[in-house]
C-alpha cells in the first residue's frame, strides 16, 4: 500500500511522456531519389454530385504519396555550371548550382529524380494554377522552376516568395528545378481550378520537402579526407605502440 503514491506518479509520468510523443508532427518516411516522379500532381476528385475537391500529391509509377510523408532528394549528381542557362536563371542561381533536368534521358542517366508536374481527372483541358504560398524560414538558398526555354514558373529568393505563381493547361510536363544551395528545402504550395459548374475550387496548402546533398568537394570527399586522416592517426598510434 505504501508504494501506491509512487505506483500512481509513475502512471502519470508515462501519461506526460506519451501525450508529448503524440504531439510530435509525423516525419517524412519516405525517400525518393530517383525515377519518374510528378512533384506536384494534383487531383480531380468528385464523389457523385457532390462539389468536387482538389487534392495534391507526389506521384510515382509505383505509387501515390501525401506531400508530407515524402522527402524529395536531389543527389549531388544534379550539381554542376549554369552557363548554359539564361543570364536570369544564373542570377537566382548562381555559377554552379544543384539542377534536376527537365530532358528526362539525362535524368535517369545521372540517376537523379525525373521531376514532373501534372494534373488528372479533370472535366476539360482548362488551366490549373498552382501558387507557392510560402517558403521555409531555414531554406538554405535560393529556388526556381524553369522551362526548357528558360521561362519561370516558380521561384523564391531565401525565405522570400519571387514568382509565385503559374498555369498548366497539358496533363503533365516535366521542368527544371535548380537550387543553389545544399541543404533542407521546404515549400507550401496549393493548386485552384475554375469549375464551369462549380466555380472556383481550391487545395488545401501542403508542404514538401526537399533534401539537396553537398557536391562531392564539400561533402563527400571532406568525408573520405576525414576517414583517411583517423586512418592515418590509427597508423601512427600502432607504430608508437611497437
Amino acid at each position: 500500500m505504501k508504494n501506491k503514491p509512487q505506483n500512481q506518479w509513475i502512471r502519470n509520468l508515462t501519461a506526460i511522456i506519451w501525450l508529448s510523443l503524440m504531439a510530435i508532427p509525423a516525419q517524412a518516411v519516405t525517400v525518393i531519389s530517383g525515377g519518374h516522379t510528378d512533384v506536384f500532381e494534383v487531383d480531380y476528385e468528385q464523389v457523385g454530385t457532390n462539389t468536387p475537391t482538389l487534392h495534391l500529391g507526389v506521384h510515382t509509377d509505383e505509387a501515390h504519396y501525401e506531400p508530407a510523408d515524402v522527402l524529395l532528394e536531389v543527389g549531388n549528381a544534379a550539381y554542376g555550371s549554369t552557363a548554359a542557362f539564361s543570364s536570369t536563371i544564373t542570377s537566382l542561381l548562381g555559377e554552379n548550382a544543384w539542377i534536376l533536368p527537365a530532358d528526362l534521358e539525362q535524368a535517369d542517366a545521372l540517376g537523379l529524380l525525373e521531376a514532373g508536374v501534372a494534373k488528372a481527372g479533370f472535366p476539360n483541358s482548362s488551366a490549373v494554377t498552382f501558387t507557392l504560398v510560402s517558403v521555409g524560414a531555414s531554406n538554405p538558398g535560393n529556388f526556381v522552376l524553369f522551362s526548357l526555354a528558360n521561362s519561370i514558373r516558380l521561384s523564391a529568393s531565401g525565405q522570400a516568395v519571387g514568382t509565385a505563381s503559374f498555369e498548366l493547361t497539358a496533363p503533365h510536363v516535366h521542368y527544371n528545378w535548380g537550387f543553389s544551395a545544399a541543404g533542407t528545402y521546404t515549400f507550401d504550395l496549393k493548386a485552384s481550378y475554375m469549375d464551369a459548374n462549380f466555380g472556383s475550387l481550391e487545395s488545401p496548402t501542403e508542404t514538401y520537402t526537399f533534401n539537396v546533398i553537398p557536391e562531392p568537394s564539400s561533402g563527400a570527399m571532406l568525408l573520405a579526407g576525414m576517414a583517411a586522416l583517423a586512418a592515418v592517426r590509427r597508423k601512427i598510434r600502432r607504430t608508437v605502440q611497437v
